[in-house]
């Protein structure tokens, strides 16, 4: 009896060992990557003219899905945003306001620069993009006429377009600019 005991706890084994050592191939594939997070990246520029006659506040949706302003200090302002996935969805946008810094009638010529570029993309756990969206808007430059007062002007500047891009749970983007899709 104790042989038959000892046989059998061997056989137990052995076949604990070989059931143990067979896995499945799922085991061996390594595991997709899934969507982890998005990146907003925002570029404003102008120039020393532009932003010494004029305040640019740049305004833009922050990591928690708030909207964040902050005031352009040198003619070129850029800023990079990670979104987690807990926060989508959410909708990111890209706009500035413009304030003359003196309220006053230009005495002489001007020109006005400011340009806007929004880039989204969302990003799989491995680091690899999925989508993309870059969304360039802005006002080239215009030549402005001495006598032109500065407030009327800074009014009319920020009626522009607002760039705004939707990314959903999954990391899809939408490019909501004036209802494009």
């Amino acid at each position: 009896m104790k042989k038959m005991l000892m046989v059998l706890a061997a056989t137990f084994i052995c076949g604990a060992i070989v059931f143990t050592s067979c896995s499945s191939d799922d085991d061996n594939e390594p595991k997709k990557a899934e969507f982890a997070k998005a990146v907003v990246k925002y570029t404003v520029s102008s120039d020393a003219s532009t932003l010494g006659l004029f305040k640019v506040d740049v305004c833009g949706t922050d990591a928690d899905g708030k909207s964040f302003v902050e005031t352009m200090s040198n003619p070129l302002y850029t800023k990079t945003v990670e979104i987690p996935v807990s926060k989508l969805p959410c909708t990111v946008e890209l706009y500035t306001v413009t304030t003359p810094l003196e309220d006053k009638i230009a005495t002489e010529d001007f020109d006005y620069n400011v340009q806007r570029r929004l880039d989204v993309m969302s990003f799989r756990s491995d680091n690899t993009p999925m989508h993309d969206i870059d969304h360039e808007n802005g006002a080239p430059y215009y030549d402005n006429p001495a006598g032109t007062s500065l407030s009327e002007f800074a009014k009319k500047r920020n009626n522009h377009q607002k760039i705004v891009v939707y990314i959903d749970a999954n990391g899809n983007l939408v490019n909501k600019t004036n209802g494009e899709n």
